[in-house]
């Protein structure tokens, strides 16, 4: 009996081992500094892509783990996240303010437990039920870390910076977040809690977008919404040396991702990169990344710290 305890040791550790979580670890691919990145990305007129809601293509699952690796392997694209609440404060992965779209549950997800929650399961756009569960944020960076990749955090209602600082810096992953703000206020008091990490910035008013320019800080980029940029906009940001983010996405038949990608070939995001838009925020980053490559206006080398 104590010889056949002894042979079970080991493969009762090897099974906690699956479950437990070492956030502790080494990232699987080190990236430099994302303040330098950017910088990189500006002065050589590269850019870089981000998966909304990390999305591979408009068909793929919204905010799931499975749709993350997917989109990770197809190009060195960013992944783009939407953070909410549970009722009980667990920060989630969820776009809209309910369940009902995206998952085989209904109701808002403020108004839902964890447990609640984690019992759902994830819908595709077409609606097909996956076997994915909701993700929480703490899932989602440790996927981060262990796999190089990089999350835009986009905050939604009653989350706030202060909320997510703590869990990006016990995942260790300050490297590898940026974290969203959709006015002056919100910069600010993200820039405040984390002064470590990237900040993307959005100006509401021409008065704010000034202030923001004006104070030229080194880990800011500036979103220039879903249209194109104007030049001036990008030359006031160039003198600031902050980094412009476009965003292609928005509703199917009017978004610049389905513009672009019209004739097939998609030259108009490589446009965008020569003009100086270092990051594209795409509803369609694969096509977006492919066709950054094909015009050599890939960032890649940027990302891995190598010469453009």
């Amino acid at each position: 009996m104590r010889r056949l305890f002894a042979l079970m040791i080991p493969i009762l550790l090897a099974g906690c081992a699956v479950e437990s979580v070492d956030t502790h670890r080494r990232h699987a691919r080190e990236h430099p500094e994302l303040s330098w990145v950017f910088d990189c990305l500006r002065t050589n007129r590269l850019a870089l892509v981000s998966a909304h809601r990390g999305q591979k293509d408009p068909g793929a699952a919204e905010n799931s783990l499975h749709s993350f690796r997917d989109t990770i392997k197809r190009g060195p694209i960013l992944i783009e996240v939407d953070v909410a609440r549970s009722a009980d404060g667990v920060l989630m992965l969820m776009h809209d303010e309910t369940v009902d779209r995206t998952t085989t549950g209904s109701g808002r997800l403020s108004d839902l437990s964890y447990r609640q929650l984690r019992q759902l399961y994830l819908k595709d756009a077409a609606g097909n039920v996956l076997e994915d569960r909701i993700p929480t944020l703490e899932e989602a960076l440790i996927w981060a870390r262990r796999n190089g990749a990089i999350l835009q955090l986009d905050l939604k209602r009653g989350v706030t910076a202060n909320d997510v600082v703590a869990m990006i810096r016990d995942t260790r992953t300050e490297r590898q977040v940026i974290l969203i703000a959709y006015d002056l206020d919100d910069t600010l008091k993200a820039m405040r809690a984390a002064p470590e990490m990237m900040v993307s910035a959005s100006g509401r008013t021409e008065a704010e977008t000034a202030k923001l320019l004006a104070m030229r800080h080194p880990r800011m980029l500036g979103f220039t919404g879903v249209r194109e940029p104007s030049p001036e906009l990008i030359a006031r940001m160039d003198a600031a040396q902050v980094e412009a983010i476009t965003g292609t996405l928005g509703k199917p038949g009017e978004r610049l991702d389905d513009i672009y990608m019209a004739d097939g070939k998609g030259t108009e995001y490589a446009d965008l990169a020569a003009r100086g838009v270092a990051l594209i925020a795409s509803d369609r980053p694969v096509d977006a990344w492919r066709a950054l490559k094909s015009a050599r206006r890939d960032g890649t080398p940027c990302l891995i710290g190598g010469k453009p």
